[in-house]
């Protein structure tokens, strides 16, 4: 496996390595995937046409999909003490 986060295409244009950039987010502190999903969204905002704005928008989507994993990882050992 490549554990490259991005590459950068001939174009210029910055894309992420999908499988080795949501690894990273394993050890990341919910505060951290907090602060990435801020920095990644002024980034974009910034500069919406801009070479990394994929590669941000990709940063929001899979720290928010971490956030939520993680938030619904014991739901169902919640649901099962529930039914006792």
């Amino acid at each position: 496996m490549n554990d490259t986060l991005s590459t950068t295409l001939s174009n210029g244009i910055t894309v992420i390595n999908h499988d080795a950039y949501q690894a990273s987010l394993k050890t990341k502190t919910n505060a951290e995937l907090r602060w990435i999903i801020k920095d990644a969204t002024e980034a974009m905002n910034a500069m919406p046409d801009g070479h990394k704005a994929g590669y941000y928008a990709d940063e929001v989507s899979y720290c928010a999909m971490e956030i939520t994993l993680r938030q619904t990882e014991h739901v169902p050992s919640l649901v099962q003490q529930g039914m006792k």
